[in-house]
């Protein structure tokens, strides 16, 4: 009963998450409330702010099972194998799909005028990347054995580099989206820069 209850709860989350960036897509992510999405979803605002708790957290719907999957990658890696390097293989498959997909290319490009075009979105993206490097900074911390020493400052600057690159990775797909430019001719490109990135930090702890 548990499963079949969590089921219609992601159902729902869902639901709602996509009503709410074809709302943001036909008018813009400031011109839509709230309140629209819900009743446009068919559901109460209550609803929505249960799983979602603010606004901008309805476009970036996806950034926990992001989460989740990163620190799983760190968990499964190969022993003897550094975070960094765990880090920068489960970026680079991520971004290796960008394009391959008709659906996930639109979805693409409607999150770069989204996001390129809201300020408020771009400091909830700012929030989630500083999250995700709090969450990469514990890890290496445990992995060289620095967990209580806050003087030591490795990790903070490991974490950050890597979600630095990501963040740039991310921007200069965008970019070349709204471009207008076939994704065959600007992702071998990006992807390129990526691999070369995550390359220079794969050798840090």
């Amino acid at each position: 009963m548990a499963g079949v209850r969590e089921a219609r709860k992601q159902q729902t989350r869902e639901q709602i998450a996509a009503t709410a960036l074809r709302l943001f897509a036909d008018r813009g992510f400031e011109a839509v409330s709230v309140a629209e999405v819900a009743r446009t979803a068919g559901v109460t605002e209550k609803t929505v702010f249960n799983h979602f708790a603010t606004k901008e957290d309805l476009v970036y719907s996806g950034d926990q099972r992001f989460e989740t999957a990163l620190v799983d990658a760190i968990d499964a890696r190969p022993p003897g194998t550094p975070v960094a390097g765990a880090v920068g293989a489960f970026l680079l498959d991520r971004y290796a799909g960008f394009g391959d997909d008709p659906r996930r290319r639109a979805r693409q490009a409607v999150l770069a005028r989204l996001v390129t075009g809201s300020p408020a979105l771009q400091a909830r993206e700012r929030q989630l990347l500083a999250r995700y490097a709090a969450t990469l900074r514990e890890h290496i911390a445990r992995e060289l054995g620095v967990d209580d020493d806050e003087d030591d400052l490795r990790p903070q600057v490991i974490a950050e580099a890597l979600i630095a690159a990501h963040g740039t990775v991310i921007g200069a797909f965008r970019r070349a989206t709204l471009s207008g430019a076939p994704p065959e001719q600007y992702a071998p490109r990006v992807l390129a820069a990526a691999r070369e990135a995550f390359g220079l930090l794969a050798g840090l702890p």
